[in-house]
């Protein structure tokens, strides 16, 4: 594994760095329809666009990607921006863009940590309009079942491959020792 940089370290100790959410920066919206129409020039749905920013706006506070890159920025005020944006597009529900966008945020959670993903999942919902917050799925969708839980621990285990890889091993029992659960 990579050690971080000493630059990047001094850049998450800063004194300006903030664990808090950041304001959603001006000209959001216009950064989400530009990133929109070069994914149409490019003969891109809306899906992955509207994925890729949600996640950039959760992990930092620069002027990255639309829904993964908001979720990642921890900018949820800039969420219902970029929702409008991708509402605004043909070929998908305003339901299921936000069911989208809510995906894509649960899914950055090991990046950004449980309470920040929550916090922006519920400052997310606050701000949809009633008739889309109302619309939104309540059923869970992860619910294990014996038969599948083989094949989904083999899923996880090649995901962890081939990320950790060519460390994997070796990173799998430096957290068996930390605590039996965590490999």
């Amino acid at each position: 594994m990579s050690k971080l940089s000493p630059s990047l370290k001094a850049l998450i100790n800063a004194p300006f760095a903030r664990p808090g959410p950041v304001a959603a920066p001006a000209g959001m919206a216009e950064v989400y329809r530009a990133i929109a129409r070069d994914a149409a020039q490019r003969r891109l749905g809306a899906r992955p666009w509207v994925a890729v920013s949600v996640r950039l706006m959760l992990a930092s506070s620069s002027r990255a990607g639309p829904a993964a890159a908001t979720f990642t920025l921890n900018a949820p005020d800039a969420l219902p921006v970029l929702f409008d944006v991708a509402a605004a597009q043909a070929g998908a529900s305003a339901t299921q863009t936000a069911e989208l966008m809510r995906e894509v945020g649960l899914k950055c959670i090991s990046f950004n940590g449980i309470p920040r993903t929550i916090n922006c999942l519920n400052a997310f919902r606050a701000s949809l309009p009633r008739d889309v917050a109302a619309a939104l799925s309540t059923t869970a969708s992860r619910v294990p079942t014996p038969q599948g839980l083989e094949a989904t621990g083999a899923r996880g285990r090649q995901l962890w491959d081939s990320i950790y890889a060519p460390f994997e091993a070796k990173l799998a029992a430096k957290l068996a020792r930390a605590h039996p659960d965590l490999p």
